[in-house]
């Protein structure tokens, strides 16, 4: 798990803008604004609720249903989840999950904070970790409660 603080925030799709005095509100309830983001996570009543999140992807030809392996796909090696919102109150968290060359999907958990709304944008990479981005794709899973949620399998759509 990595912090990134908010600066990869805005390119998600998810991220919803409501500009009125200089403040935008993200879809998890946070407000941002020059001087930086602040928010109010969901509260609970459990002090043992620690929600996990099971993140599905599969590698896709773009504009098809047809599946690749990840060696198919550019020598593809990782898949990161950056994930904002909810209990992170503006700073992005990535989760790394390894791409075996053999594989077409697959799925892996991240831990959550608190339970809330959360941004979450997956990226195939070449390089590992901080490598080429092959493809991105973007979700929103909302609400995350404390048994958790799984994320739709996204797909990660490449050229090759």
């Amino acid at each position: 798990m990595r912090v990134e603080g908010n600066r990869r925030s805005l390119r998600a799709p998810v991220l919803f803008a409501v500009l009125a005095g200089g403040f935008a509100l993200s879809a998890s309830g946070c407000f941002v604004e020059s001087s930086g983001p602040s928010c109010v996570p969901h509260e609970t009543s459990d002090p043992n609720c620690i929600p996990d999140l099971t993140i599905s992807w599969q590698i896709v030809r773009n504009g098809t249903n047809i599946a690749l392996t990840c060696a198919e796909a550019g020598n593809a090696n990782t898949v990161t989840a950056w994930i904002d919102g909810g209990g992170y109150c503006g700073n992005l968290v990535a989760f790394d999950s390894d791409c075996l060359a053999n594989q077409t999907q697959g799925s892996f958990i991240a831990q959550l904070p608190a339970p809330g709304t959360y941004n979450v944008s997956l990226d195939l990479l070449t390089g590992g970790p901080g490598g080429t981005v092959l493809s991105t794709t973007n979700v929103l899973v909302q609400p995350v409660g404390c048994a958790g949620a799984a994320t739709p399998v996204a797909p990660l759509g490449v050229n090759f």
